[in-house]
Parts: C-alpha cells; sequence; structure tokens
C-alpha cells in the first residue's frame, strides 16, 4: 500500500457506494455502473476490489478502483480507472497496478489481464509502453449489422516476470509495414485514407486517433472504426500489439507477428 495513495478494500457499504458513484467520473468511461450491492456480493464472493483513496481519515474519498476476477491462471480486471479530474492519474493509476500485482502473487496467477481500447492513445501507450504489456488476445460487440462497436485489446502482463522484452524496438522503423494511410481533415485531425489487410511483414504500424476517439466529431469516428476491423484481422493471424510511438501529435501502434495465421 502506498502511504501517499492508499489502495486497499472498501471497509464499509458506505465506500461501496462511493464506488458506484465514482464510476459515474472514471477515466476509462464504463459502459455501465455496476450498483454498490453488486460490489459488495462480488468482493463477498471472492473477487478482488480494490480502492484507492485519498488519504486515510473516516471521510476519504476513492480516487479510482480496480474490480478484478480469477480467470483461469490469470486475473482479469473488469472494471478499472481513476478520476478524471486528477493532477496526479498515473501516480494513482501505478499505485491500483502495483496492488493488483500483490493480489495475483497471492492468489498464484502467472498473468493479469487488462482490457483496454487499443484506439485511445493514451491508455495502449500506459499498457504497451510504461508497463511493458503485450496484446494478443481481444474482445469485440457487433451491432445488428455486423459492425464493431466496441473492441478491447487484453494488455497481458505477466507476474514475478518483468515486463516482456520489445524486440521492435531493435528493428529500423521504415521497415515497418502501415496497415493504413491517412490524409489531414478539418480541425487539425487526420482520417483514414486506406486499408491493407493483407500484410504478412513481421512488424507493422497501423496509425489511430492521435487524440484519441473521444476527441473525435462523430464524422470522423465511424472511418476510424476501420481500425478495429484492422486489429481483429490481424490479431486473428498471429499478430500481437506490441508498443506504441508518437510522431508529433500522430500515434501509431506496432504489431508484431508472433505466429501463422490462427
Amino acid at each position: 500500500m502506498s502511504d501517499g495513495f492508499p489502495v486497499e478494500a472498501p471497509r464499509s457499504f458506505e465506500e461501496f457506494s462511493a464506488c458506484e458513484k465514482l464510476q459515474e467520473a472514471l477515466d476509462p468511461p464504463v459502459p455501465a455502473v455496476v450498483p454498490a450491492w453488486h460490489l459488495w456480493e462480488l468482493a463477498q464472493a471472492g473477487a478482488v476490489l480494490r480502492v484507492c483513496f485519498d488519504g486515510l481519515g473516516m471521510a476519504r474519498e476513492p480516487l479510482g478502483l480496480v474490480l478484478a476476477l480469477s480467470q483461469g491462471t490469470a486475473l482479469r480486471a473488469v472494471l478499472y480507472g481513476v478520476r478524471r479530474d486528477l493532477a496526479q492519474p498515473e501516480e494513482v493509476f501505478g499505485a491500483i497496478v502495483a496492488e493488483i500485482f500483490s493480489q495475483a502473487q497471492n492468489k498464484n496467477a502467472t498473468e493479469i489481464l487488462w482490457p483496454f481500447d487499443p484506439l485511445e492513445p493514451r491508455w495502449a501507450e500506459l499498457f504497451l509502453e510504461v508497463l511493458g504489456a503485450e496484446a494478443r488476445r481481444y474482445e469485440l460487440r457487433r451491432d445488428r449489422s455486423g459492425e464493431i462497436r466496441y473492441l478491447r485489446a487484453l494488455a497481458s502482463l505477466p507476474v514475478g516476470k518483468g515486463p516482456l522484452p520489445k524486440a521492435w524496438k531493435t528493428a529500423a522503423l521504415k521497415g515497418f509495414f502501415p496497415v493504413n494511410t491517412t490524409r489531414p481533415a478539418p480541425g487539425g485531425l487526420r482520417e483514414p485514407a486506406s486499408w491493407n489487410l493483407h500484410l504478412t511483414a513481421p512488424h507493422l504500424v497501423l496509425e489511430i486517433p492521435g487524440r484519441g476517439m473521444a476527441s473525435l466529431p462523430t464524422s470522423l469516428a465511424k472511418p476510424w472504426r476501420g481500425a478495429w476491423e484492422a486489429l481483429e484481422a490481424y490479431l486473428d493471424r498471429g499478430y500481437a500489439l506490441a508498443g506504441l510511438y508518437r510522431q508529433g501529435d500522430r500515434a501509431f501502434l506496432v504489431l508484431e507477428r508472433k505466429s501463422a495465421d490462427r
């Protein structure tokens, strides 16, 4: 537990209720708020619920949280985030991650899985670069027309082994093949111009919105969802999300081939 940002389980039902309210202000946003009574029942059933508080007193307020469930030999985060208005979100989330590693070791888990939207560069950079994870798996939802409405990559953090080696960092970026091309759009933004879903090179790059999907107007958000389709295609063919690099205000995911087509 960090002295600056204590991370622990809620002590009372009032704190569970505070966690319910906190979900309305989390970054990343949650698709649906989990009620306090449901959080309490999950914790009683063995789920890991850890909350970062702003102090040690009776009137302490939650700054961030994580809810994780055991999934085979993994501990999988199903709900997490920090308050959007925080001045030090990295410190708060870092304290939460440290506590989850401790809980994973107590449960003899071999990895921690964190779902994140790979089109949000802030979170992709945090998991893939700062924490040294990679993502080979994903989950998605489609609407009735078959269009992807939601895709989350599953960042894998090994427990007790340190960050994964990043082979792509020793390769020449100029040899990485682009999955997409983009062109300037109004407001200093960019929009997709073309996609290539048939590449087989060891390393690929996929440009994503430099400020994230949440910053885009509806007219640009829809074409950028094609990046989810591209990620589905390449992850299904044995690629992994290995990193993220920036070029000015542009952001690029690095895909690394791990195996043949599945």
